[in-house]
């Protein structure tokens, strides 16, 4: 099953925007990594899965995955 990956980037607490399809998982961890960088204090930064079926899973990314060089 092909799956999908997005980043959702929420500017302000309140602004939702969307980054992506990524093709794969290390695509996508790049590219939150890239994001973080730019971000302000309220700012936040979900991953987002879409399979073929239409199924989206969200989550959140932990604070090390952010303190990694």
């Amino acid at each position: 099953m092909k799956k999908r990956r997005y980043l959702i980037e929420v500017l302000q607490g309140v602004e939702p925007v969307t980054h992506g399809p990524f093709q794969t998982e290390g695509e996508c961890d790049n590219a939150a990594q890239k994001l973080h960088k730019q971000q302000r204090a309220d700012d936040s930064l979900f991953w987002a899965i879409a399979d073929e079926t239409g199924g989206l899973t969200v989550g959140s990314y932990l604070a090390w995955f952010f303190m990694q060089d």
